[in-house]
C-alpha cells in the first residue's frame, strides 16, 4: 500500500487521493468545500431543475424568510442547526450559486429524495499536490456526473476533527468517525417525503455528533433530544466498544444502546434498499474511513462463488503537529 500527503492509503491497482479539506469556522469549511467543487455542485443544480444564477445584489430580507427559509424543514434547519446553516451559506458562496437552491438539495436528500443515486466503485481520485490543496477522493454515481460522493476531513475551530463521506452538495455527513473514535453511519433512504415533513432532517444529527460528542452515549442523548422529523436509520459506535441506533420515523424516535465491549466495525452501504454493493466501513480503533466495493470470487470446490469485500481507499486521521512542533 501507498500514502498519500494527507494520510489516504490505497489498495493494490488504486490510485492515491486525499479528503477535501475544509477547516476554520462553519463558513469557511463551506466556502472551502464549495470552491473545491463547484463545477460537480453545479451541475446537481441544474440536473435538479433549481436555479444557478447566484445574485450579486445584497438582499435586505432576513435571512430566515421567504418560502424556503421562512417555513417548514428550511427554517427548522436555519433555527437549530445554526453552525450547518452557516457552512450552507459559505458552501454556496464557494459554489457561487443561490443559497434556497442548495437549501432545496439539502431537504431533498434529507427527506429521501436520491433519483437515480447509487453507490458504484471510485471513478477517480486525484493526487493531493501543492497546487491542488483540494483533491478529492469521488465515487461515481448512477445519474449524476461526472461525481457525486466525497471524502472530507472537517476541521472545526470549535469541536472535533472528524473523516466523513457524503455528498458534494451536502453540508452533513452520511457518514463519518472523530478523533476520539465516535463514528457514525446514516445511510440515504428513498421513502421521498418532503410534502409531509415539516421539520429539519434527521441526517443533520451525524454532523453534530461528530463534531460535539466524544461516545455512543452522548450522541444518542443529542439524538434523543434534538428537534428533527423524518425518516431515518443512525448506527453509532465508539472506541470503548459501545454500539447504539436511533431510528426516527416522523416525529418518533427509537434509541438503542448496547454494552460496551460488543462494539469494533461500523460497515454498511451509503444507500439503504439497494443492496450492499459497496459502501463504508469505520473503524474507531485507527480512527480510519475505509470506501468498500463488494464482489464475488470462486471459492474453490464446491464452495462455488464468495462474496469478496475489497477496500479500495483507506483514510486515517492523522495527528496534528504540536504547536512548538518544528521538522528538520
Amino acid at each position: 500500500m501507498s500514502r498519500s500527503p494527507l494520510g489516504a492509503r490505497s489498495g493494490a491497482g488504486s490510485a492515491e487521493a486525499a479528503p477535501i479539506l475544509c477547516a476554520g469556522h462553519p463558513r469557511d469549511m463551506g466556502l472551502a468545500q464549495g470552491e473545491a467543487l463547484r463545477e460537480v455542485i453545479r451541475e446537481a443544480v441544474v440536473s435538479a431543475g433549481l436555479p444557478s444564477r447566484r445574485s450579486r445584489w445584497p438582499s435586505l430580507r432576513p435571512l430566515v424568510s421567504g418560502p424556503l427559509r421562512g417555513a417548514g424543514p428550511g427554517r427548522e434547519f436555519f433555527r437549530h442547526f445554526a453552525h450547518q446553516a452557516e457552512r450552507l451559506e459559505g458552501l454556496a458562496q464557494g459554489a457561487d450559486l443561490p443559497l434556497d437552491s442548495l437549501l432545496a438539495l439539502q431537504l431533498r436528500v434529507g427527506a429521501g429524495d436520491v433519483g437515480g443515486l447509487a453507490f458504484a466503485p471510485f471513478a477517480s481520485a486525484p493526487v493531493a499536490s501543492a497546487s491542488a490543496p483540494f483533491a478529492s477522493a469521488t465515487l461515481a454515481s448512477a445519474s449524476l456526473a461526472p461525481s457525486a460522493w466525497i471524502v472530507r476531513e472537517s476541521r472545526p475551530v470549535v469541536g472535533f476533527r472528524s473523516l466523513e463521506c457524503t455528498l458534494a452538495w451536502l453540508v452533513p455527513a452520511v457518514a463519518g468517525i472523530n478523533e476520539t473514535g465516535l463514528a457514525l453511519l446514516a445511510p440515504l433512504s428513498r421513502s421521498a417525503e418532503l410534502a409531509t415533513v415539516h421539520g429539519a432532517p434527521p441526517v443533520l444529527l451525524v454532523q453534530d455528533c461528530l463534531a460535539r460528542f466524544e461516545n455512543v452515549e452522548g450522541a444518542l442523548d443529542w439524538c434523543r433530544k434534538r428537534p428533527v422529523e423524518g425518516e431515518r436509520t443512525i448506527r453509532l459506535a465508539d472506541a470503548a466498544g459501545a454500539r447504539g441506533c436511533a431510528r426516527f420515523r416522523g416525529r418518533t424516535r427509537e434509541i438503542e444502546a448496547a454494552e460496551p465491549g460488543e462494539g469494533g466495525l461500523l460497515r454498511g452501504g451509503l444507500i439503504e434498499g439497494g443492496g450492499y454493493a459497496g459502501g463504508v466501513a469505520l473503524d474507531p480503533s485507527p480512527r480510519s474511513l475505509a470506501i468498500e466495493e463488494v464482489g464475488a470470487a470462486s471459492g474453490g470446490g464446491s464452495a462455488g462463488l464468495v462474496e469478496v469485500v475489497t477496500a479500495i481507499l483507506e483514510f486515517r486521521l492523522q495527528p496534528l503537529p504540536s504547536a512548538g512542533a518544528c521538522s528538520d
